[in-house]
């Protein structure tokens, strides 16, 4: 009976401590839903973490990271290795 109390106890503590980490990892969002890109965006908006729109990244242009803190790639293409590889809707491609 000891030992299922000890063993529920630590598997509790572990799963509160993977979950704390996990929140704490997120960046923090400063504003949240109302930030606009100034000018205009060559490939279209996205929206980041925050739920913020910024301009969308094209062919070739840096990308990724764990919460897109490099920014996400315009339709059509996809982030790979750092980088958005396909073609954007103005037919600009880059491929590795």
């Amino acid at each position: 009976m000891k030992s299922s109390v000890y063993l529920i106890s630590t598997i509790l503590f572990l799963i509160v401590v993977v979950f704390l980490n996990v929140g704490m990892a997120a960046p923090r969002c400063e504003t949240e839903g109302n930030i606009r890109p100034d000018g205009d965006c060559k490939y279209g908006t996205v929206l980041d973490w925050c739920r913020n729109v910024v301009c969308a990244k094209g062919p070739g242009e840096t990308c990724g990271d764990e919460w897109w803190e490099r920014g996400q790639c315009t339709p059509g293409t996809y982030c790979a290795c750092g980088r958005c590889h396909g073609c954007s809707a103005n037919l600009e491609c880059h491929f590795c």
